[in-house]
């Protein structure tokens, strides 16, 4: 039994860890830069997996046309953290998070389009109903009214989730059965390098001391956790739970910002109604086909 349940336990780790880099991606913007923050959360990433490459005696360096692939297959989560983060300094974490269940979506559409297979309509229905869900939690206020002031940060992140939303669709197509370890960690240090080659001024020109303990402690969470930790448990529980089940969990994101979002003012009927569909949209996804 707790076999069969350890995929979903992984998965809910992860949609947490997930949920949590909108919140502390928001703090960390009041200190450092939106690119400069970028540039960290990937150098940082890639750190740690080349010591990681190194320790499984891995670390080798690919062959021109691998490192194509790899500066490919970097570029949509490239731009996603990068229009994350700019976005941050004008929205807050909680729409934002809520902005992001759009992505299966989106991910969804665009396959339809490559692969031209529509689907099951249940899928459909549930990945619309749970998006839908997920902003009527953000639209409801505590006053009773539905109010929601859509401004330029969250037209940049819709952008950022349709590149977010193509990153499975370039995995799939440049995945060459390479162990994926080295896979993810090359594809962070081709990152690494495009950002430092780009912003070397703004690196060399930015004022490092000004960046608290809390901005670091910031920065090691979405290398570390947002990055290694997520990875390692989306890989595990992806393989054992159906594509639609994983789905199934970003609409968990939302909600797990609401719930650690000690000053985010609610309507409680308005929050209910929307959790009840989002308990709708995932039970469809979730349900044995």
């Amino acid at each position: 039994m707790f076999k069969s349940a350890l995929p979903h336990i992984q998965m809910l780790f992860f949609t947490f860890i997930i949920a949590m880099t909108f919140p502390i991606g928001k703090q960390l913007m009041l200190e450092v830069p939106p690119m400069i923050a970028t540039w960290l959360r990937y150098v940082i990433a890639a750190l740690l997996f080349v010591i990681l490459l190194a320790l499984s005696r891995r670390l080798n360096l690919p062959s021109v046309k691998s490192l194509l692939r790899y500066t490919l297959v970097c570029l949509p989560s490239l731009a996603y953290f990068t229009a994350m983060f700019s976005a941050l300094t004008q929205t807050t974490a909680f729409a934002t998070s809520a902005l992001y269940t759009v992505v299966p979506l989106i991910t969804a559409f665009l396959a339809m389009l490559i692969y031209r297979k529509v689907g099951k309509l249940s899928h459909w229905l549930a990945l619309i109903v749970g998006f839908g869900a997920s902003l009527f939690l953000v639209i409801q206020q505590s006053s009773g009214k539905l109010a929601f002031e859509w401004n330029t940060g969250y037209s940049l992140f819709m952008l950022g989730c349709i590149a977010m939303a193509a990153n499975p669709l370039v995995i799939k197509a440049c995945y060459r059965q390479e162990n994926f370890m080295v896979f993810t960690g090359w594809s962070l240090i081709t990152a690494s390098i495009i950002l430092s080659v780009c912003l070397t001024p703004q690196i060399i020109d930015f004022n490092w001391q000004q960046v608290s303990r809390n901005g670091w402690f910031a920065c090691l969470y979405l290398a570390v956790f947002a990055t290694a930790i997520s990875f390692f448990l989306f890989q595990k529980a992806s393989v054992k739970l159906a594509p639609q089940q994983v789905s199934a969990y970003v609409f968990l994101i939302p909600v797990f910002v609401l719930m650690t979002g000690g000053n985010i003012d609610v309507n409680w009927i308005y929050t209910t109604i929307a959790m009840l569909l989002l308990s709708a949209a995932m039970y469809l996804l979730m349900r044995k086909q």
